[in-house]
């Protein structure tokens, strides 16, 4: 009996229809439209990304900036500073000789260079830099003047001074009718009692007397804070030149709190009499208290930082650590000196 013949499948019909997913009809016949949503992706993608790619170049343009400037600064101070030395003791031998009349000044200061100039390198010679030291020198009997100094340098030779000093004199540093003044706001001129005078007085004396006449007259309670006094002088005279109360939150002024520009005249500890030397010196000193019977000095500092004045700011702890934030401080117009948890600045006393 002869056998059927059967019509074999066709290996691809036999794939399309035993996978799970295949192409549609109409992904097969429009490959422009599978183009054109790449595209599309491609454009959102970039617009996503790129500002990203901007903010990274702009930082690293950022970065390399500060690097570059970082660089260039550190190269011209170290430039400034070469040939100091050489420049500075050039001056000093000059003023040492016995033949110059500016024999005995001192050099106060080294002010920077000027004049600088590059030298470009030759067949002949090595390539160098000029520049002038300038400094100022005090004579004998106190007049200031500039000095200066021209000098060369190169990596390969060293620093050579190519000059003896020039001397000019100092320029005016104001006009005689300039009267500058500290600034004062928030502050109001309330002038000062003769209690307060009293207590300014009664602090200067403490300030050459001893350490613990110092804490007495400050009113200080806490134990662990100690004061250094000035020696080998004693307190004449006592002026206040100028003296100012916080203005408070309701316009008037807190007659309880005073910050004083004060002149104390020192003398020698061992002055016998009115022909001994005298010598004035200058604090801005904050005063608490100043509206009662019996103000005192909680603190002072150099001319123009008393409206920063603290309490007990110039204490000095048993641990060696200058107290800037004493926990027992006193209140701005307690007259007996009641001690107070929070630290107190000059302009607190009115808030």
């Amino acid at each position: 009996m002869a056998r059927k013949k059967t019509r074999g499948r066709n290996q691809v019909e036999d794939m399309l229809d035993t996978a799970v997913t295949v192409p549609s009809d109409t992904a097969r016949s429009n490959p422009g439209k599978r183009r054109y949503a790449w595209v599309r992706r491609s454009i959102w993608t970039n617009l996503i990304v790129a500002p990203f790619s901007v903010v990274l170049l702009l930082a690293a343009i950022v970065l390399l900036s500060n690097a570059v400037t970082g660089d260039s600064e550190a190269s011209s101070a170290s430039a400034n500073q070469t040939g100091r030395t050489e420049a500075e003791s050039s001056l000093r031998s000059w003023l040492d000789s016995n033949d110059s009349i500016f024999h005995g000044a001192e050099i106060s200061s080294w002010d920077g260079v000027t004049d600088t100039e590059s030298v470009k390198a030759t067949e002949q010679d090595v390539g160098y830099t000029l520049m002038t030291h300038q400094f100022t020198i005090r004579t004998s009997d106190g007049t200031y003047y500039h000095a200066a100094v021209r000098t060369a340098y190169a990596a390969s030779r060293g620093v050579k001074v190519l000059s003896t000093p020039t001397i000019t004199p100092i320029d005016a540093s104001a006009v005689s009718d300039w009267d500058p003044q500290e600034p004062m706001d928030g502050w109001r001129t309330s002038g000062a009692s003769d209690s307060t005078t009293s207590a300014i007085t009664s602090w200067a004396k403490a300030l050459t007397t001893s350490p613990n006449d110092l804490k007495l007259a400050t009113r200080d309670g806490d134990s662990s804070h100690v004061y250094s006094s000035l020696t080998g002088v004693t307190a004449g005279e006592v002026q206040v030149i100028t003296a100012a109360s916080p203005v408070t939150k309701q316009g008037t002024a807190d007659t309880s709190t005073v910050v004083a520009t004060v002149n104390v005249e020192l003398l020698p500890a061992d002055s016998k009499g009115s022909g001994d030397a005298k010598t004035n010196v200058q604090y801005d000193v904050l005063v608490r208290g100043a509206d009662t019977a019996a103000p005192y000095v909680t603190a002072w500092g150099p001319v123009g930082s008393g409206t920063g004045l603290s309490n007990y700011q110039n204490a000095v702890s048993l641990d060696g650590d200058v107290d800037s934030e004493s926990t027992n401080q006193s209140g701005a117009s307690d007259a007996g000196g009641a001690d107070q948890t929070d630290q107190q600045t000059a302009s607190d006393g009115g808030e």
